[in-house]
């Protein structure tokens, strides 16, 4: 019988922090950590804050945080830190992003802004400010939400996939910087994922073939504890059946 190997020697995260938690995938996300005993840290910007009620009590259990994080002051005047005032977050799992369907010939400069903004860019700011405490300890696991689409070019997609396919440089790139240290960067590249937005603009779509968010944030969880420590600087594909 093939026996699991002991992960006894190897940390586990005590401490999340997960953007654009206000997000349905950003809430399973911040769910399945609570779930597991972290202490979660959860951004939110803009809109309404999700609350706690009778179908949502682990909510209560969540440490909000204001944060724009395409603005480098104002992630850093969000996050926990230390006396030195480094970020004392274990694991930082980066869900914000946003989507824009159009060709590039007739992209707005408003759209492309926000698109390279609101996914790449801030990818950079969250890590500037969480990674310099995770080396100064040693110890950090990070995850980057991207997409499939980077991988495959489409009509219409062409804005929309180039400001995501900066990520999975950063991954790889940033995979390679710390791998003398137990900080592990991966990212996964979901397909379509069934939130109420997607089935609200594509009605004529099978959500039965998408990425349900709760499987999605099981996958992200997975690899931030001991058993997915040899996985390092990994594109994950999350397709569903698309």
């Amino acid at each position: 019988m093939i026996q699991k190997p002991s992960t006894s020697s190897v940390r586990s995260p005590q401490s999340v922090l997960i953007t654009g938690a206000s997000g349905a995938l950003g809430l399973q996300v911040a769910r399945r950590f609570v779930e597991a005993g972290l202490t979660v840290y959860a951004t939110w910007y803009g809109g309404t804050r999700p609350t706690a009620g009778p179908d949502q009590p682990w909510l209560e259990q969540v440490k909000w945080l204001e944060m724009d994080v395409r603005d480098i002051a104002s992630v850093r005047r969000g996050l926990p830190g230390d006396a030195e005032g480094q970020s004392g977050i274990d694991a930082l799992v980066h869900c914000a992003g946003g989507f824009r369907w159009t060709h590039a010939d007739e992209v707005s400069d408003e759209d492309l802004d926000f698109l390279l903004d609101t996914n790449l860019k801030s990818a950079f700011q969250v890590v500037r400010a969480a990674l310099p405490g995770m080396k100064k300890r040693g110890f950090g696991r990070i995850v980057f939400v991207g997409a499939r689409a980077t991988r495959a070019g489409g009509a219409g997609m062409g804005p929309y996939a180039a400001s995501k396919a900066g990520i999975n440089l950063l991954t790889e790139s940033l995979a390679e910087e710390v791998k003398g240290l137990d900080i592990n960067v991966n990212a996964v590249l979901p397909s379509i994922i069934d939130t109420p937005a997607n089935r609200k603009d594509m009605p004529q779509a099978d959500p039965s073939k998408w990425v349900r968010p709760e499987e999605l944030a099981d996958i992200i969880f997975a690899l931030t504890q001991p058993w997915s420590r040899a996985i390092h600087g990994a594109l994950i594909p999350v397709s569903g059946r698309v």
